[in-house]
């Protein structure tokens, strides 16, 4: 990583609690609200899609650069990227090509070790599976809007809308020593910046719709 990063940095990111603390947390939720960000402006139409096309390349170096930094940060970021990879969720040219670069990049600048190393490989392979599982759920809570109904309705739509399997998976690892607690921190403020942005981009929509809606009124 030295070819990156002065090696003092990188010396000081490791030695420095409050520093590691900082920049992982800091860019995980960065990173989470990039994505879906590029999310919304392909599938809702709710921002632009230049500038998704912009930030598509920049979350790409990014994400890869915190993967080399560290191997729970390749770890959680790949079991995020195979999550939705294996549910068909890399579906438009901006996902595509991010996630391209990326794994181009840590080619270059990255070791293997989250993947060669038994102690990461299977927390990867469990919270990959909850990626997975979260995903259907959520797919599925999104389209039988009974379970907004009555308390453990709206429990069951709780726990799938924000993919608590997961959550619950990254915990349990960092609990019982594989990495961490910081890093479990940094996959909560990942999903945080996904769920602001995708409160804002519903925002967007439905004001959208509402200047859309009174203008036509005044026909």
């Amino acid at each position: 990583m030295g070819i990156l990063f002065p090696l003092p940095f990188e010396q000081a990111l490791m030695q420095d609690p409050l520093m590691f603390a900082i920049f992982f947390t800091a860019t995980f939720f960065l990173m989470g609200a990039s994505v879906k960000f590029i999310d919304d402006a392909f599938d809702e139409k709710a921002h632009s899609r230049k500038i998704a096309l912009i930030l598509s390349p920049l979350t790409a170096i990014l994400w890869a650069v915190v993967m080399a930094l560290h191997p729970a940060a390749a770890l959680l970021l790949t079991a995020i990227t195979l999550g939705v990879l294996i549910k068909g969720k890399i579906d438009n040219i901006a996902f595509v090509m991010a996630v391209l670069c990326i794994y181009v990049i840590y080619f270059f600048i990255g070791d293997w070790k989250f993947i060669l190393e038994p102690m990461y490989l299977m927390p990867l392979i469990i919270i990959t599976v909850g990626g997975v599982l979260d995903e259907i759920g959520n797919d599925f809570v999104d389209k039988k809007h009974l379970y907004k109904k009555g308390f453990f309705g709206k429990l069951v739509h709780w726990f799938f809308e924000y993919r608590f399997i997961m959550k619950i998976f990254v915990l349990s690892f960092a609990l019982f020593g594989t990495y961490s607690m910081i890093f479990f921190i940094a996959f909560f403020l990942w999903d945080l910046g996904y769920e602001i942005i995708m409160h804002y981009g519903k925002y967007v929509l439905r004001k959208r719709k509402f200047y859309y809606d009174k203008k036509a009124s005044n026909y």
